[in-house]
Order: structure tokens, then sequence, then C-alpha cells
């Protein structure tokens, strides 16, 4: 045949379900329009629009000028666009092209070619393609359609600046916003195993950037396209791929070497799951030594195969039996195990500890890998397995993939590791989303034959003297184990060998600053939200760093992520300059507000992530937590609400309202607290489907502190309508169990605030008072008993019955003219 004649550099095997396809104007060329013509290549879209314009065609502008111009003379470029872009008829070497299972196809293309092959195989365009002004989904499906610039099919004639990327403003607009979708872009190109271009040679100045920035993969990118005009032409790709004048035709001849990888005759063989093979490669796996414990200690690096070494014995690690075993008999009972602690108390080592006691009892233990979607082929493999237990990486994984092996045998088990403040939060979220009936096992304390564990380890790895310098015993957590350990001499040498001569270089300051205020929040974000802070690329910068920055962290070109959280955040407090530290968060905090309000899909995962990260970073409690509450760091936390209060997107979040209002009430300023939290409902109440469970539980507090410190004894108790409101807000939050734990915090502060305010209630805000905490009290005695223990529940309930009782038994008081109050 012709093609094996012609040499090339195109690639003589590939797997389509692992690449992508981006389509430019070149692959519908041939195809049939509205007007029984082609859509058009080149500038002859521009040619075409300066004709409806009465322009003549050499006028010097381009197409986007051209588009600006129809616009605003009101002329019917939608009608011209339709006809032109609206594809009746394909060709068969765009059907024998989009036939293949790609992993996703992107296209700058306006037109509807992808949707007419779709429609000819029945298949379900909604879940399918997507377009410019849709919201990007947490998941994509493979084989999923993004129209980069937007397409005709979801145009109206009052919207098709908005609906296209087509105006000279519509191009400006799109660097600016940065759509989420130019993310997953950004994303597939790095994971995917060759990029097609097919009759695309880069005009745009968009996805060139996307390419340039990861310099030695050009060989993993082909350009599909006509021989060239000129060697100026020819050469235009060089710094983004290679390219090839063969045209569609020959893209379509060299189809054949496409294979799709079968399925997986092997637990070895899966892509999307990793295998947990104790006897992986049929040898004795090495003994932990000293140095690497002490790595363990110092910075959170767990060396799986260290813990398989010595297992059952705490040689390494401490094995956990009680937890363990309480784990595996959950497992029995249950379809899914929920693993949960504060944040680096440890659940991975738990997770990874039962991966190994199931694997020796027979059962197939598989990790998902993170973020990615299981392959279908890996996913046919596992159904036949008769008691497989899927691990999943994150929370997030879990919720998005766990429906996927639905399909799965009855025996089949589900575990994912939370923190406890994730739990709390997403309560509802857990019990909706994750499968069959969920046992919860809390890790946070070690119990006496941990500690005990934990000291005999550390003296057989040489560092007795941590022993002498830390209490460690029974009901100890191992994240404050780890935070005084930090103080011991020798870590703390080996700590700053590493982290030192890191922090020399400026760049590599700002990813560890911006990775371990993510890490010690227990925040997970894309490596395109850490690129849009620094506007640096951050494989590049580590990657330039030599072997010692992976001792601190795991990275790759689509994740960064230090190895321990509790280490991080002794990092920010020992190792950054608390300036550095308050300039990252508000930098976080403006690509997450600038996030959130370009967001139109207020439950996307775009869209939560981006929020949670804003509250998290400017909570007043994590700031104060890094840098302290002296004199000089209070006024820097001002100054930081301050700069915030002044952006223009910031200040529109009701969550920084809300924390700049906490910071006044640990100032006791009660002016501004009230003030700024009436802001944060006025900043609420204007975003659509905002929830307002974070701003309640703490004005519900501060309404009882601004009667108790705020208001003077014997004068009126003015609040007591907004507090009964709150309280019926907050008590029917309980039921929720999303927010249970604030919940109840928030009304422990009723009984103070009615001991000393007990004398200037009415009769009538008494009796209304009264009848609230009767309610709450019997919202609070009607959760089942494990909920009751789970939260604390019988001190709270203790609390409101004595509040009704000292409203019962308030002395009476009189007004200066002697009449009974």
């Amino acid at each position: 045949m012709e093609t094996t004649l012609i040499p090339d550099e195109f690639p003589t095997v590939f797997d389509p379900s692992r690449c992508v396809i981006f389509l430019g104007a070149g692959f519908s060329a041939d195809s049939t329009n509205k007007e029984h013509g082609h859509p058009p290549i080149g500038d002859a879209l521009n040619k075409a629009i300066k004709k409806l314009s009465n322009i003549p065609e050499d006028e010097p502008s381009d197409f986007t000028d051209s588009a600006g111009y129809a616009i605003s003379q009101n002329l019917d470029l939608f009608g011209l666009l339709e006809g032109l872009y609206t594809i009746r008829e394909i060709t068969n070497s765009q059907r024998k092209i989009l036939s293949l299972p790609w992993l996703r196809i992107y296209t700058t293309n306006y037109d509807n070619s992808v949707s007419v092959f779709m429609s000819e195989k029945n298949k379900n365009l909604t879940t399918d393609i997507f377009d410019l002004t849709d919201d990007s989904p947490r998941q994509l499906r493979k084989g999923a359609v993004i129209h980069l610039h937007g397409s005709i099919a979801k145009c109206q004639p009052d919207n098709l600046d908005q609906s296209l990327v087509l105006t000279r403003r519509s191009y400006v607009e799109q660097r600016v916003k940065k759509s989420p979708w130019w993310d997953w872009f950004d994303r597939d190109i790095k994971i995917s195993q060759y990029v097609f271009f097919l009759g695309y040679d880069i005009n745009d100045f968009e996805p060139a950037s996307y390419l340039i920035k990861y310099p030695g993969m050009e060989g993993r990118r082909h350009f599909i396209l006509r021989n060239p005009r000129s060697r100026i032409v020819e050469s235009k790709l060089v710094h983004y791929g290679v390219r090839h004048s063969f045209e569609l035709t020959g893209f379509v001849d060299r189809l054949d070497r496409a294979k799709v990888e079968a399925t997986p005759a092997h637990e070895r063989e899966l892509s999307s799951l990793r295998y947990i093979d104790l006897s992986k490669d049929n040898k004795l796996p090495s003994k932990p030594t000293s140095a690497e414990i002490q790595e363990l200690l110092a910075f959170g690096r767990v060396r799986f195969d260290a813990i398989r070494s010595s297992f059952p014995k705490s040689e390494y690690a401490v094995i956990r039996t009680n937890l363990l075993k309480e784990c595996k008999n959950a497992l029995k009972e249950n379809k899914t195990l929920v693993i949960h602690s504060k944040i680096g108390n440890g659940k991975t080592i738990i997770s990874d500890e039962l991966k190994i006691i199931l694997s020796q009892e027979g059962r197939s233990c598989f990790v998902l890998r993170n973020n990615i979607s299981p392959l279908p082929q890996d996913i046919e493999f596992i159904n036949g397995l008769d008691a497989p237990v899927i691990f999943f990486p994150n929370y997030d994984s879990a919720t998005t993939n766990i429906h996927l092996f639905d399909g799965l045998s009855e025996k089949s088990r589900y575990v994912l590791e939370i923190s406890s403040s994730t739990l709390q939060v997403r309560m509802q979220e857990v019990l909706k989303k994750l499968r069959g009936s969920i046992a919860r096992i809390g890790v946070d304390k070690l119990n006496k034959d941990d500690a005990t564990a934990l000291i005999d380890l550390l003296k057989k790895a040489g560092l007795t003297s941590i022993t002498r310098s830390i209490d460690i015993r029974e009901g100890i957590e191992f994240r404050d184990f780890l935070l005084k350990s930090y103080d011991n001499p020798e870590i703390a040498d080996r700590l700053k060998s590493v982290i030192n001569p890191l922090l020399q270089n400026a760049p590599a300051r700002r990813l560890i600053c911006i990775s371990s205020i993510l890490k010690s929040a227990g925040l997970t974000v894309d490596i395109g939200f850490i690129e849009d802070v620094t506007g640096e690329d951050p494989y590049t910068i580590l990657s330039s760093l030599g072997e010692s920055v992976l001792e601190l962290m795991a990275y790759s070109m689509d994740m960064l992520e230090p190895h321990s959280s509790v280490l991080s955040e002794h990092i920010l407090q020992k190792y950054i300059d608390p300036k550095d530290f308050i300039e990252t968060i508000f930098n976080l905090a403006a690509e997450a507000a600038r996030r959130i309000d370009e967001t139109h899909d207020f439950s996307s995962e775009r869209f939560r992530r981006a929020r949670a990260l804003l509250s998290a970073a400017l909570r007043f409690g994590f700031i104060t937590s890094i840098i302290g509450k002296s004199a000089d760091k209070r006024r820097a936390i001002e100054k930081l609400y301050e700069k915030c209060r002044r952006d223009a997107l910031i200040e529109k979040e009701p969550l920084f309202w809300l924390q700049y209002s906490i910071f006044w009430q640990d100032e006791l300023r009660w002016d501004l607290a009230e003030s700024h939290m009436d802001e944060a409902y006025s900043r609420g109440h204007s975003r659509p489907r905002f929830k307002s469970f974070q701003l309640d539980t703490n004005y519900l507090g501060l309404l009882c502190d601004l009667e108790r410190c705020f208001s003077k004894a014997g004068n009126p108790v003015s609040r007591l309508e907004k507090l009964t409101e709150t309280m019926e807000t907050c008590r029917a939050m309980i039921d929720d169990g999303n927010h249970r734990e604030h919940v109840i915090k928030a009304f422990l502060k009723l009984e103070p605030m009615i001991s000393k305010r007990k004398g200037d209630f009415t009769d009538t805000q008494c009796t209304a008072l009264c009848y609230s905490l009767n309610l709450v009290e019997k919202k609070l005695a009607a959760l089942s008993e494990s909920e009751q223990a789970q939260c604390g529940i019988e001190p709270c309930r203790a609390s409101i019955q004595n509040c009704i009782s000292i409203l019962k038994q308030r002395p009476m008081s009189r007004h200066p003219n002697g009449e009974v109050k």
C-alpha cells in the first residue's frame, strides 16, 4: 500500500481510547451544509461576512472585526452562520474517523458535524456533546465532544456573541475569563497517548499557549494538513508537534494502526486500577531502615512495601490492630467503609494496612488511580471476580465513580478516606451517593496498645529522644505527636536540610506555600488552578529542582501534593514568612472568587471547589493557627481582609464577610461584627441557591454574644426576634446532619447569655424563647442513639433544659416607675 512507502513520523500503533482528536476547519471542509455547499475554510468566512455587510472583499480586516461590525449594524449574521455551519451530510472519511472510541474530541469549529454522526448512530447527544456555554462537569465520559469556541447548534440570534467566540471582543474575553473547558484540554493533552489535529494548524493563540507549555511532548502531537504553500508555512508548527501533509485521506488510511486495548487477562494488567499484589516481583520486600522510619516521621512519605514487609509488626508504621479488626468486621456487614479522622491523623496508613490484611485473607483489592475514571475493560475484568474490594484515593473520586461499579458481585466492597470535617458537612451527600449500608470508623486517637507500639518503634529506630520529649500515651492524636516531633533536633535538622534549599528558589517557594496551604486545609485543587494563581507551570519549576523535592511532595504534570498535611502546617508556621503567607492567601482567594463569579452551574465541581477554597483560605481560625494572634499579626490579618474587601469579586462573597465578622468578634468589636454579618446575609441573598448554613450557625452564636457582651444588663433584649428566628433555622438544620456539630456549638452559647440577661426578658419574650427552646430540645431528643453519641448531643440537651429552667425561675424585675416588667 502507498502508506507503507511514505516515510513519516506517524505512530505505527496507537490506542484511540487513550488519544485525543482536535478538529479544525479542514475536517469539515467537504461536508454538506444547509445551503447545499461546504462550510468555509481559510478566509472564506471573512469574505462571506463582508459580502453580508456590503464591504469590499479586499478591505484589510480579519473575520473577528468583520463579525463585530456585522453585529453592531444588526445584520443577520446569525442567518449567515446558521446556513454555513448547519451540516446536513458528512463524508465517509469523517464517519470512519468519528467511529473510533477516542478519549476526547475537541474542536474550535462552529459546525455540527459530530452531532450529525452521533445522530446517525442514535447516540445520546445531551450527555456527549458540550459547548462553550455549558458548565464543565466534575467528570467527562470517554468520547465526549467539546466545542471550545461554541456551536451553531446552541446559538440564538440575540446571543450570538455570547455563544460563539467570534468577534475580537469574544476572543479577548475568552483569554481573560479562562473557560474551564481549557482546563480539560490542558489535562487531556498531558495524559493522552497522542493528540491528532485534523485540518487545524494553530491560527488561534489559545490552543498554542497550552501546547507550548510542555516542551518535550511535541512527538505526541500530530497535525494532519495539506501540502504547505511555502517553507515558512511548513516550519510554523515545529515547536508544537509533527506536521503531516497527507490530509484526511492519509489519516483515514492509517486508521488501521488503531488498536483498542482488550479486556485485561490478569489483575496486573489493569490500567485504571492498581492491584494490591503481595507477591509482587516474587521476592521478599526489603525491611525498613531507621532512615526510612525517620523519613516517614519527618516528611510523611509512606512506603507501602515497608509496611508490607514487616506486617503485622510495628517496625515501620504503627499497626493499629484493634482498628483493623473493627474495619474488617464493618466490611462483613456493610457495603461501604468510610475511614475518617482529622487531617493528618493517619487515615492513609490505616487504609494501607487494611489492604494488606484483606489481601492476606484472599480478597482481591484494587485502588482506583487518582484523577481518572475506571476503564470499561477494567470494570469488565473485575466484574468476573467474586469479592473484590475497591479503594478510592479520595472522597471526590468515590462520589464521582462509585456508581460505575454497580454491576459487581454482591460481595464487592468499597473503602474510602475522608476528613471528619468534610464528613460532617457532607453527611447527606455521603449517604446519598455511596453504595449500600455505610460504616463510619474514626481513627483519631491512639489506644493504649497503639501508644506502646509507637514508643517501641521509636526506640528501635534510634529515636528514643523523641519519647523523652513527648508524652506518648493513650488518647494522643497522631498529628499532635508529629507536630511536637518536629521540634526534636534530629528531625528538625533533617527537615531544614531539605526545605531550606528549596525555599531559596522564589518560584519553588511560592509553590511550596500554595501547596502547603491547600494540603493543610484538606483541599484538592487541579494544577490549572495553581497555574492561574502563579502564572507559572509547576511541573517545569519542580522538575528543575532535582530529587530532593520528591522528599517533600509528589508531583506530575497534572498533580502536585505534599506528602503530609501535618508537615505542610509546620512549614507554613516555621518556614514561610507571614507576609508571603498572607499574600498567597489573598491570591488564592482572588482566583477562587474569579472562578465563582464566572461559573453559572452552582452544582458543578468547579464551583464547589472554588467556594470551598475561598472559605478555607480566608478562614480566620486557619490564618491565626499559622501566624498567631499577636498585635502585629492581628494587624496583618485586618489588612488582608481590607484588601479582600476592596477586591471587586471577593467582596461579593458572603463567606468572606462571615470571616471578617469572625475577626471582629475575636477583637470584641461587636458593632463591626454585627454589621459584617448583615453584609454576609446581603451578599448571600444576591447569590442564587446560596445555602446560608455557615452564616446561620455563626449568627446564632453572635446574637448570644451581642446580648451578653455588647448590650448592657438592665436594658431591653432588643434582638430576641432575630434570635428566635435563627434558632428555628438552626433547629431545622439538626435533621440535615451535615452541619449538626456546628449547630450544637451555637446552641451552647444560649445558656451564658440567658443566665446574664434573665432579668431583662419581658414575659412575652420569655414565653417565646421557652417555646423555641422546647422545640430544640425535642428535636435533639428525637435523634437516634448513634447520632446523639456521634455529635455529643447530651451536653447540649442539658444546657437547653437549664435555659428553660432559668427562664421559668427568673426573678421579677421592675421598671423605674415601680411596675412589674
